[in-house]
């Protein structure tokens, strides 16, 4: 006897089998609602690994199928999780982050210890020196 009451009867989502002890969600990309039992969810897990394998791994940035490893973005780069990127564009993305980041975004010089933050007003991507971002302020 339970001190709160009777215990709830739960049923498998796909084939109806009372659940026992062990209940299983399902993934959220396979569009079951409810718990499973342990038969469906071994089923229902393999029917979804081989679906991912059918489909071809396509660049985020390009859309074209990638053929071979893809590469996966870095961190810095804030793109959506799980993307993956073409050989082509995974080398442009990086050259860009790393000249947005190691140079001057308007003499092109190279950006030491201290750099600048361009004002949001400027609509400047990157960073600055402190000549170019002095030079800018003056300006208004």
């Amino acid at each position: 006897m339970h001190i709160f009451g009777k215990k709830q009867v739960v049923n498998c989502a796909v084939c109806g089998k009372e659940l026992g002890r062990h209940k299983y969600k399902p993934g959220e990309d396979w569009g079951i609602e409810g718990l499973l039992c342990g038969d469906c969810h071994i089923e229902k897990t393999r029917e979804f690994m081989l679906k991912q394998e059918e489909t071809p791994d396509i660049c985020a940035m390009c859309g074209k199928e990638i053929m071979g490893d893809g590469h996966k973005p870095r961190w810095q780069w804030e793109m959506e999780q799980g993307a993956l990127l073409c050989k082509l564009c995974f080398d442009k993305k990086d050259s860009d982050y790393n000249r947005k980041t190691n140079f001057c975004a308007i003499c092109n010089s190279k950006l030491g210890l201290f750099y600048y933050h361009p004002k949001p007003a400027w609509h400047i991507e990157g960073n600055l020196c402190r000549k170019c971002w002095d030079s800018r302020n003056s300006k208004g």
